[in-house]
């Protein structure tokens, strides 16, 4: 065999692990909470869903998960006795958190591969009437085998500013880089955050060197590379949310470029010494052939100061907190709260580079208005909303029993 071609470079691309969440609407969710329902609800959803995903055909037969449920889920299952992760779960007493597919890197893999399988395929197969499904967190990955490339190298000069990272708006991206260094050597480095919430951050590292090590499913193919590493995108939340709806309206063949697409969008390599893409990057873009809808990102800056401030009574936990407090402390310890935070406000909170930029914008319209005013159209947007979850409540209430009874018995 010629070494030479044997070791050719390549790029390959794939997902890696991914995770899906099958919920009811909130019509019926309210009424399955308060009939405490949901455990029945959830039973029948996972029977549906197992069927549909064909996953006691492809994995074997369900059995109860006693050890890594996924975390928050008290009841979870597993199907056959596989050398991989997989699990099914829910928590009895949260219908909101709906119920979870959790698929590992390993099990997706033999998934696909013993289903003929792929993700698009894979949500078209399990849509179903009695629930709805997204992704909550899906991972690209970009593999670079046999290239003149080491993950330290790459990591190195991040940290010395020789390279850096870009969007594809050619904006520099300013995430924390956190390497993991071995006798000075970094073989795996992360650029983000992968705190609970956060929507987006990267992995690279030497996979070879992992498959070897931990004797991967993927060690024959590592055996079998001179190098091997891997550029692993994770989205998560609201991007997840997002690309399953471009999932399922794009076709089946353009899944790669969606990859590539994605990919590409937040993280571009761009050397500052030769003040152009790397060689890896350029060839990244080169294997793309469409583009997709570009993931959303909402910024204070484009918001007007009354939508600021309906996100901070409805979703922000602000008043929930203050209930928690006059009820653990007695009423009126929320204004006590209030008072302690504003505290806090004042000696330590500093504006991000965002705020400044929504001040330089709003700031001379909103002068001419008073605060008084802001919170007259609050409370008539408050007003609004609340009209018209009644009007829906109201429309469905004669709907539901027949629904509940059609998509969920």
């Amino acid at each position: 065999m010629n070494d030479t071609k044997y070791f050719e470079p390549k790029i390959l691309v794939g997902i890696d692990e991914l995770t899906l969440v099958l919920s009811i609407d909130k019509e019926i969710r309210e009424e399955v909470e308060e009939t405490e329902n949901w455990k029945t609800v959830a039973e029948k959803i996972i029977q549906e869903f197992e069927e549909k995903a064909q996953l006691e055909t492809i994995f074997g037969e369900r059995c109860e998960l006693t050890e890594n449920r996924p975390a928050g889920y008290k009841v979870a299952y597993k199907y056959g006795n596989q050398p991989f992760y997989f699990a099914v779960a829910y928590h009895p007493a949260h219908c909101r958190m709906g119920v979870l597919v959790k698929f590992s890197g390993h099990s997706w893999a033999v998934y696909c591969a013993d289903g003929n399988m792929n993700v698009k395929k894979f949500l078209q197969a399990v849509k179903s009437a009695s629930y709805k499904q997204r992704l909550s967190r899906i991972d690209f990955t970009i593999d670079y085998q046999n290239w003149d490339m080491t993950v330290d190298d790459i990591y190195q000069r991040l940290v010395d500013n020789r390279l850096e990272i870009h969007n594809r708006s050619e904006r520099k991206n300013n995430s924390e880089i956190t390497g993991y260094e071995v006798d000075g050597e970094a073989s795996t480095f992360y650029v983000g955050s992968k705190k609970t919430g956060t929507r987006l951050f990267a992995r690279i590292y030497n996979k070879r060197t992992e498959q070897i090590e931990k004797k991967g499913f993927r060690l024959d193919e590592a055996l079998h590379t001179k190098s091997w590493v891997r550029f692993e995108t994770v989205f998560k939340g609201d991007y997840a949310h997002q690309l399953t709806e471009i999932i399922d309206k794009m076709r089946e063949e353009d899944l790669q470029n969606l990859i590539i697409d994605k990919v590409t969008e937040k993280f571009l390599f761009y050397d500052t010494e030769k003040n152009r893409y790397t060689d890896y990057t350029v060839a990244l873009l080169k294997k793309a052939e469409k583009s997709f809808p570009q993931l959303r990102l909402e910024s204070p800056r484009d918001n007007n100061f009354v939508s600021s401030l309906f996100h901070l009574v409805r979703n922000a936990g602000l008043f929930s907190a203050l209930h928690k407090s006059d009820e653990i402390w007695g009423k009126s310890t929320s204004e006590t709260l209030l008072s302690k935070l504003h505290q806090i406000y004042t000696e330590y909170y500093e504006p991000n580079d965002d705020v400044k930029l929504w001040l330089n914008k709003h700031t001379d319209i909103l002068q001419k208005e008073t605060l008084e005013e802001q919170f007259v159209r609050l409370k008539r947007l408050i007003s609004v909303t609340q009209k018209q979850k009644f009007k829906e409540s109201e429309k469905t209430e004669k709907e539901c029993e027949t629904v509940c009874a059609i998509n969920i018995p």
